[in-house]
């Protein structure tokens, strides 16, 4: 009889994936998409500002 190796017999339920983890994984893409939109906005106007002081 072979010994079992984990390696070889490696499932899709093994990682431990649960309702939990892709719950944050979407929350955080969702969050993580709105910070780099703000923080872009942030730089936008800190240049339009540097770039235009007479206005």
């Amino acid at each position: 009889m072979d010994a079992f190796d984990p390696a070889l017999h490696y499932g899709p339920n093994d990682a431990g994936i649960s309702a939990l983890t892709i719950a944050i994984a979407i929350a955080s893409l969702i969050f993580g998409s709105w910070l780099l939109g703000a923080v872009y906005t942030y730089i936008v106007g800190i240049i339009q500002k540097i770039s235009k002081p007479g206005e």
